[in-house]
């Protein structure tokens, strides 16, 4: 008689289909489909400021995030940090090593204790392999996940550095469409946000200057309070 899967292996495989169903890239796969990725995967709990590879590696696959924040970027020659992207929770980094077996361009590090899926590219190799139909319907949403990451593209080229600071703040505001100030805690690093934002942080610091300047937030080291989220949502902004 086969043995039962231990509670905790239990735990773990229904942590595993919870993320990669609350993910953009497999969110619209079906119940046969995230099974067979789960069984390709392996949960790890990261501690904050831990390199998950770095430029030049040749990583086992790409990631998921169940929680936390991954911070993706690259050295110049005087060794000076380019964040490419910051990625969160229900986001995932590393596809196109789907597809090369070659070195990773990027170098990616978590900027707090993180959850994060690894789906390994051998056994996901072989999963293709043995059902090729899983591919198209990969490929399928990966389409409409890279649709997705070029619409934000445009969108952030067609807003002001204030307006997208503004979205930022307002979607870490749960009760966004009230008057009373909400506290909105910051990164740890104000570049990360600058990044997130598209943006430098020279500019987001004179953005941070003139928003408090007209009466909108109260910025301090860790949080950022929005003094009248509903307002603030239909403000004129400006340039």
């Amino acid at each position: 008689m086969p043995s039962l899967p231990s509670p905790s292996a239990s735990v773990e495989a229904r942590k595993t289909l919870m993320i990669l169903r609350s993910t953009r890239l497999f969110g619209e796969l079906g119940e046969y489909d995230l099974n067979n990725i789960a069984r390709c995967s392996e949960l790890r709990s990261v501690p904050k400021q831990t390199y998950l590879f770095h430029e030049g590696d040749s990583p086992l696959g790409f990631y998921v995030i169940g929680k936390g924040i991954v911070n993706v970027h690259r050295l110049d020659e005087a060794g000076h940090e380019t964040v490419i992207r910051i990625f969160r929770e229900g986001e995932s980094f590393g596809e196109f090593l789907l597809a090369d077996d070659g070195r990773s361009p990027v170098s990616a590090r978590t900027e707090s204790a993180a959850t994060l899926m690894l789906v390994r590219r051998a056994d996901l190799a072989r999963l293709i392999a043995s059902q090729p139909e899983i591919a198209m319907r990969l490929l399928a949403s990966m389409s409409r996940h890279l649709r997705t990451l070029v619409d934000r593209i445009g969108s952030l080229q067609h807003r002001t550095v204030a307006e997208r600071l503004r979205e930022w703040l307002l979607l870490r505001c749960p009760e966004r469409e009230g008057h009373r100030p909400i506290n909105v805690r910051l990164p740890a690093k104000k570049y990360l946000l600058a990044a997130e934002i598209g943006t430098v942080p020279e500019t987001l610091s004179r953005t941070l200057t003139r928003l408090r300047e007209d009466g909108w937030i109260v910025p301090s080291n860790e949080v950022i309070t929005v003094c009248d989220p509903k307002a603030f949502a239909s403000a004129e902004l400006g340039a």
